[in-house]
């Protein structure tokens, strides 16, 4: 069994448990208002910027080169996150996209055959154990990142940063527009749980959006999901980000929503940011023709082999009930329906197989739903061949 890493345990469950009980105490002792709202939305909405904007958009894939004095607020608020310093937050997402899938990746979804299991991994369950984020800094950070003299500091201060960063600013701020004591306590308590809830919802990017979304850019576990573009601000562009890492953009069209592609762009604008990293149209239309035609030929892979053991199973079938025919009365009636019923069901499965082989464009969902149908007959048969063993026939 690993070693839990307790400072992780403590920054990713204990203390955004505490920060609850706090804000349960504080719903039944005092009246929540529209302050209290927008002091969570601002702890949210600041820690996502500093995620998208800082940690991964800017030190992570450099695409895109920023203004020093930017650059130290971004280091102050993504300290802010309790995610770890840049430098192990960094080094730990180089390799997420050198090592994509594979053992070597920190947070692969494939780490565990049980899909809930793999889920919680990819989560946090890779911070909650290990020697934690001084450790996992690599050579090829350091030579990257390592003259970075704020990145430096933040990295020997962290503790320090993080802690200030979470207590003394956010009740600065909520005294500065509340103008009491109570309003710098809500300061502190409605900032810090927006900042934890964001911490949960920045994490839905290693495990969620590597179980579901659509994969039109690269193949692997990656996917697009459009719906969490309020949440993400823009990070919910997962398979082009993994397509094409170093885009400053991870929603590329005009009708992806990529809040952070238009923070960095306004930056720019303003002289505050530079060099933005944008990928060619066409070598985006290259990509997302080679990844179809590969996902085509995978599809026709995969229904081939599933029509081929339809027909063996078929043939199975057909060749059981040749011999029930010689069986006694009381044994046909037991299994030859079912096995008549079984072949039916058979046959409708290879017409279904037999019409996605000649589509140009193999359905997804047509062919999960064979996979289902012949993994249960399959089963089925088995069943009834043991059955049948059993009889004597």
């Amino acid at each position: 069994m690993k070693k839990y890493n307790s400072l992780a345990v403590f920054a990713l469950v204990f203390y955004p448990l505490f920060l609850i009980a706090l804000g349960v105490k504080y719903a039944l002792d005092f009246e929540v208002s529209w302050f209290e709202f927008l002091l969570f939305i601002t702890g949210y909405y600041a820690s996502t910027i500093a995620v998208g904007v800082g940690l991964h958009r800017l030190w992570s894939h450099d695409s895109y080169k920023i203004n020093k004095y930017a650059e130290f607020i971004l280091v102050l608020l993504s300290a802010g996150t309790l995610q770890g310093p840049v430098l192990s937050w960094a080094s730990n997402h180089f390799k997420h996209h050198r090592y994509t899938d594979t053992e070597m990746d920190p947070h692969t979804p494939l780490k565990y055959e049980s899909k809930v299991k793999g889920f919680f991994w990819a989560h946090m369950g890779w911070m909650l154990v290990g020697e934690g984020s001084y450790k996992s800094i690599d050579k090829v950070t350091m030579v990257k990142l390592g003259r970075n003299k704020m990145l430096r500091w933040q990295l020997q201060n962290y503790w320090i940063i993080s802690t200030t960063m979470n207590t003394a600013v956010p009740a600065l701020v909520g005294y500065l527009f509340g103008h009491s004591l109570l309003a710098a306590y809500a300061g502190f308590l409605f900032i810090g749980l927006g900042r934890a809830l964001q911490q949960q919802i920045t994490f839905f990017v290693n495990s969620l959006c590597h179980f579901a979304g659509t994969k039109k850019y690269v193949q692997g576990t990656a996917g697009d999901i459009w719906w969490l573009f309020f949440l993400l601000l823009g990070e919910n562009w997962h398979n082009y980000h993994h397509a094409f890492p170093s885009d400053y953009r991870n929603g590329a069209k005009w009708y992806q929503v990529d809040i952070h592609k238009w923070i960095i762009y306004l930056m720019s604008i303003c002289g505050l940011a530079w060099d933005l990293k944008k990928t060619p149209s066409a070598r985006i239309q290259a990509k997302a023709a080679q990844t179809t035609e590969l996902d085509i030929k995978m599809r026709n892979a995969q229904i081939t082999a599933m029509y081929e053991k339809a027909h063996e199973l078929a043939l199975a079938v057909r060749s059981k009930l040749a011999e029930l025919d010689g069986a006694s009365s009381k044994v046909k009636g037991e299994f030859k329906a079912s096995l008549a019923q079984m072949q039916e069901n058979l046959s409708g499965v290879v017409q279904q197989l037999d019409f996605q082989l000649r589509n140009f464009d193999p359905s997804e969902k047509i062919i999960t739903v064979c996979r289902r149908k012949l993994q249960k007959l399959d089963q089925t048969w088995q069943k009834l061949y043991a059955e049948l063993d059993r009889t004597a026939v």
